[in-house]
């Protein structure tokens, strides 16, 4: 597999998996990652959490109730009490049993499959972040998987302490809404290698921007074909979805030369 600094040069347009396929699968578990893959999706986003005995686990919130039969804070739960919780049941009675993975599980599952989008919580929502950004940047080099990775965050802070710790580390700076300045404006504040922002904050300033400075770029969150041909006029490189088999069949139809 290409590395994601020659894909993204090589590649014209990709699908990323929000959590997963989490339109169609659990968020954030194993079902919904398999089923993302197995659609077409080049790339994985996933969020992450610790544990209170620090096991990384791919999860999106600080609590529990949305989205196990569990309660609490995750931040005060062990991992052993963590891994009992059913995190499918919630979405669909098919998907029962659906465990919370830790984040090397989820790393094993996509390595050599896609690539990883991993985003990375605003700093001052907890005073653990700085160590749970060093222990998920350790467990991805443990795995070899540094060079398929990008960190994203609206916390442009948060991406700065990534490229302290790996100042090769690639890095996306998500648009916080409301910040009005260019693509090239915000990359070039925090060192960040791309730019992301949402459908709704998409301008031809911004697509004439990212193209005069050559910046990597994607969207969020596209889950209709209407959504996805926006996307497409102003030429983004790549979009988040829910839905990534439905966008990725989308795209596919789109731009496959007419049959003779």
């Amino acid at each position: 597999m290409k590395t994601l600094a020659e894909f993204v040069r090589s590649t014209p347009f990709w699908v990323i998996a929000h959590r997963g396929a989490s339109g169609d699968a659990p968020e954030n578990t194993m079902a919904a990652i398999s089923q993302a893959i197995d659609e077409g999706a080049r790339m994985i986003e996933i969020d992450i959490q610790a544990t209170r005995d620090d096991e990384i686990v791919v999860f999106h919130d600080h609590v529990l109730g949305r989205t196990t039969n569990g309660s609490g804070h995750i931040r005060q739960t062990s991992y052993d009490d963590l891994k009992q919780l059913d995190a499918g049941g919630w979405f669909d009675a098919r998907f029962a049993g659906e465990r919370i993975p830790r984040l090397d599980e989820v790393l094993d599952l996509i390595q050599g499959k896609a690539y990883l989008n991993l985003e990375i919580k605003p700093l001052k929502d907890d005073p653990h972040a700085e160590r749970l950004i060093t222990q998920a940047m350790n467990i991805i080099q443990e795995h070899d998987m540094e060079n398929y990775t990008v960190y994203a965050s609206f916390d442009h802070h948060a991406l700065k302490l990534v490229k302290e710790i790996d100042p090769l580390a690639r890095t996306a700076a998500l648009n916080v809404p409301g910040d009005s300045r260019l693509p090239s404006e915000v990359v070039s504040s925090c060192g960040a290698d791309a730019y992301g922002c949402s459908i709704h904050e998409l301008t031809r300033k911004r697509s004439d921007d990212v193209r005069a400075h050559r910046i990597p770029w994607g969207i969020y969150t596209v889950n209709t074909p209407e959504q996805l041909a926006k996307a497409l006029e102003y030429g983004v490189q790549s979009v988040v979805s829910n839905k990534p088999g439905l966008i990725w069949h989308t795209y596919s139809a789109l731009t496959q030369p007419p049959a003779i």
